[in-house]
């Protein structure tokens, strides 16, 4: 039995042990069984961190074990007593989900450290892409934001696909436009690039060829097309996988795993195998950062959506990004991954641009 077990079950069994006279007595004490104040447990734990609540009835100091006779048994560790303690005994801060499956605990009940701060709209999904199933906030398949360059992987793969379909290769210029707009996150390139596909048209058949349905409320913009975390994962794991159909493929899934050092969020480096990846990051000009973090390993796929105030600067979403991930990937990371230790240590990028990189694709003209 791990240690984490162990105290949680002692915990358990000190709450029955001593809990138990407290019950029993409640009939008699009337109003002091409902208020409480007949468990020690609980009374202790309402007092907050760092009480120095007697246990009631027992005599038994704070911090000490019962042992099965109801007396202290000195040689066994001292057991949580606040409400604090208790709880850090089933979910300790950054440790991931308890149940070490993310995948087994429904969307808004795996903890994130940075849900919930002030100003911060997070949504965020993980995909089991071989299992068809995802984990993620409460809002990861509602909640929709701008794709912003995220989108720019859909761009040069649904290029790849064009060529196939007219039995062609892909043109050197096609191939540099592919380059640029994934690794260096080029916004003419990716205009060219949509404007060739038929602009609306590639983002419709997200649809047929990925089943995303996703749209735009302002035609002729790529960056404004609105998805949830779970589409913006199943948008990259589907150009992971669809890219070797089609010729340029392994060409595509190179660029996706060479972007340029503003470029990332710094959770690639904790992951196992190659790793597509395709960020994207706008200060927009109501005040807001929008920024995304979108990658593909193996049979997973995450993706963390962000908008918070303009003044926390581009670094503040990439910290966050590379939060959650430490947070949900505890326990999903498949075999051959990290090693022992936080999956993102070591993993900020020693480069770090604090600009945007992107201009709606109306803007270019």
């Amino acid at each position: 039995m791990s240690d984490r077990l162990r105290r949680c079950a002692g915990v358990l069994a000190v709450t029955a042990v001593v809990a138990l006279p407290a019950v029993l007595g409640a009939g008699a004490a009337g109003s002091a069984g409902e208020s409480g104040a007949g468990s020690p447990v609980l009374q202790a734990a309402d007092a907050g961190s760092g009480a120095t609540a007697t246990r009631t009835g027992t005599g038994i100091p704070d911090g000490v074990a019962i042992a099965a006779d109801g007396t202290a048994d000195p040689a066994a560790p001292g057991l949580p007593v606040t409400r604090e303690e208790l709880l850090a005994t089933m979910v300790p801060p950054g440790a991931g989900p308890a149940a070490g499956d993310v995948f087994a605990h429904p969307p808004g009940t795996v903890p994130v450290r940075r849900a919930g701060e002030d100003g911060l709209t997070l949504s965020w999904a993980l995909l089991d892409t071989a299992a068809d199933r995802w984990a993620g906030s409460a809002n990861a398949d509602t909640d929709r934001t701008e794709a912003e360059s995220t989108i720019k992987a859909w761009l040069a793969a649904d290029t790849l696909r064009a060529a196939a379909e007219a039995g062609r290769a892909v043109t050197a210029a096609e191939r540099a436009d592919i380059a640029a707009a994934v690794r260096a996150s080029d916004d003419a390139a990716a205009e060219r690039l949509y404007r060739a596909l038929g602009r609306d048209a590639s983002i419709a058949r997200l649809d047929t060829e990925c089943g995303v349905a996703v749209s735009t409320p302002r035609p002729g913009w790529w960056s404004f097309t609105r998805l949830t975390a779970v589409d913006a994962a199943r948008i990259l794991a589907c150009v992971r996988d669809r890219a070797p159909e089609w010729p340029g493929g392994t060409e595509l899934l190179a660029d996706l795993a060479a972007l340029t050092p503003d470029g990332r969020s710094g959770i690639h480096t904790g992951l196992p195998g190659e790793v597509a990846e395709k960020n994207g990051w706008t200060l927009h000009g109501h005040g807001e950062w929008n920024l995304n973090c979108v990658l593909a390993w193996r049979e997973r796929a995450l993706a963390v959506l962000l908008t918070y105030p303009a003044a926390r600067g581009a670094e503040y979403g990439w910290a966050v990004c590379r939060d959650v991930a430490d947070d949900v990937l505890d326990g999903a990371v498949p075999p051959a991954g990290a090693p022992d230790g936080s999956v993102l240590a070591g993993s900020v990028p020693a480069d770090r641009a604090a600009a945007g990189d992107d201009t709606p694709a109306a803007d270019l003209g």
